[in-house]
């Protein structure tokens, strides 16, 4: 999900920009445990549903070691799934302590290994080489002899999403990864459309989106989860058509997170058109569904996409010029995260409330509950960078920015990867505020010399010209301050 347009000096830090050569599968590995396509092979294996759900044992993730899963994969004959996620991403955490847990995904562990990387830490950069992660989390299922992408969600999913996500990726790899499809069946096109989003290939991802709606029909299955990704694509390539395709399908979505994310996605091509009137229409078609969805939520959703549908009515609200509606929004969606706060049984799962708890406190200029919150939170998980990152986020939304600098300071010495990057760049902002010029300068130097030594999954250059570009302005403006 998006971060609400009326904070800026959030936005910057909530969002972030996005193998090594496979070893060679082994000469025999075993088949598929389930025979082809029109069985039941797409199916969790019966004998594993005998023990009631409740009795089942979560399943067990390989953290941050996707070679080693692979070679699992490829020894055992069964499909990868890999959870990339990020310990600051709010629905990542609802995920894994809401949904990744829940017993009745354990049968397909007879079929599948699975895995989890943290996405900025630097053993998994060559993941990010081969496969875009653009939206946290993202979901893969890999076919185990080549990795070649079988199935692929990004963001929130519900229970049952992930089980047909796990049966369509199941059914493709026991059909040999789509070849025995006919070329214009709409599965297949599914899947070449995956790859190619996979790979950052957004062009040719939504030409194979809009081929597989065709070829699948207003009946077919699949029809929402390629809509989804029909509007991804264009919003990365073409804005308006990606606002057209979304006014057009915006009301037919179905799921528990795909309707509200959608409509996200129809507020961020919204965004991006120079056309008052088009921009318009988009955000009033996306508003419109939210409405919707709010007043009916999807039986299967979770806390964490009710909160999420509520917080984009109230985006979508603001950008209309509806302030009042926009606050009523808000109340809304903090009331949803402060209960199911409360009912969390540790302070990791409430945790993952804490990210839309702040926004929401502070749009209702009640900044104060958010530091509140994020202090008990920082003490509750002190190795975490987390808390408080957040807090200093907050603190200096609200200009108190001694204090957001004391906070940076522990998340930057806890962080790794891109993600101490984008501290940095907030402790430069703060220096800024404070009138610290030299040590204003000194902070941009660092995060201009990290970029300059990510590894290649992790490297943005978006992001070095933006901190080469934010160093420059700084030296220049001290230049000017000295001539003075």
């Amino acid at each position: 999900m998006r971060p609400p347009a009326s904070l800026p000096a959030l936005v910057a830090l909530v969002s972030l920009a996005a193998c090594a050569a496979d070893p060679s599968p082994p000469a025999s590995a075993p088949p598929p445990a389930a025979a082809a396509a029109g069985s039941p092979a797409a199916a969790p294996p019966s004998g594993a549903t005998a023990a009631p759900e409740a009795a089942r044992p979560p399943l067990e993730f390989i953290r941050d070691d996707v070679p080693r899963a692979r070679e699992k994969a490829r020894a055992e004959g069964k499909a990868l799934f890999v959870d990339a996620w990020a310990p600051w991403c709010h629905t990542c955490l609802s995920m894994k302590h809401h949904v990744l847990t829940d017993p009745s995904l354990r049968p397909f562990a007879d079929r599948v290994v699975f895995a989890d990387i943290d996405t900025d830490r630097p053993e998994n950069a060559p993941f990010l080489e081969r496969h875009e992660v653009t939206v946290w989390p993202t979901f893969f299922v890999l076919e185990p002899a080549d990795g070649q992408v079988i199935g692929l969600w990004r963001g929130a999913a519900s229970v049952q999403e992930l089980r047909e996500l796990l049966r369509e990726a199941l059914h493709t790899m026991d059909s040999k990864a789509a070849s025995a499809l006919p070329p214009d069946d709409p599965n297949r096109l599914l899947v070449e459309a995956k790859r190619a989003h996979s790979a950052g290939d957004h062009g040719a991802a939504a030409v194979a989106y809009q081929r597989a709606l065709a070829r699948g029909g207003e009946a077919w299955p699949r029809r929402s989860e390629a809509l989804l990704g029909l509007v991804s694509a264009l919003r990365r390539k073409d804005p308006a058509g990606c606002a057209e395709a979304g006014m057009r399908h915006v009301a037919e979505v179905k799921g528990a997170a795909l309707p509200a994310d959608f409509a996200s996605v129809l507020l961020s091509c919204a965004d991006a058109l120079t056309d008052g009137k088009a921009q318009r229409a988009a955000r009033e078609a996306a508003v419109d569904r939210l409405r919707s969805i709010v007043a009916s939520p999807p039986a299967d959703s979770s806390a964490d996409d009710r909160a999420d549908a509520w917080g984009l009515l109230a985006e979508g609200l603001q950008a209309l010029g509806d302030a009042a509606g926009a606050r009523a929004a808000n109340e809304s969606k903090l009331a949803v995260l402060e209960r199911a706060a409360k009912e969390a049984k540790a302070p990791e799962a409430a945790a993952a409330y804490d990210y839309g708890r702040a926004m929401a406190y502070l749009a209702l200029s009640r900044g104060d509950e958010a530091v509140a919150m994020l202090k008990e939170r920082e003490a509750q998980m002190p190795g975490s960078y987390e808390p408080p990152a957040r807090l200093a986020q907050v603190l200096h939304a609200m200009g108190r920015e001694a204090e957001a600098l004391a906070a940076v300071e522990r998340a930057i010495g806890r962080a790794y990867g891109p993600r101490r990057l984008r501290y940095l760049k907030l402790r430069a902002e703060i220096h800024q505020k404070l009138g610290q010029g030299a040590e204003q300068i000194a902070t941009l130097r660092e995060e201009v010399a990290g970029y300059e030594a990510l590894p290649k999954g992790h490297a943005s250059q978006a992001a070095l010209d933006d901190a080469r570009r934010r160093l420059a302005e700084a030296e220049k403006a001290q230049r000017g301050a000295k001539k003075r």
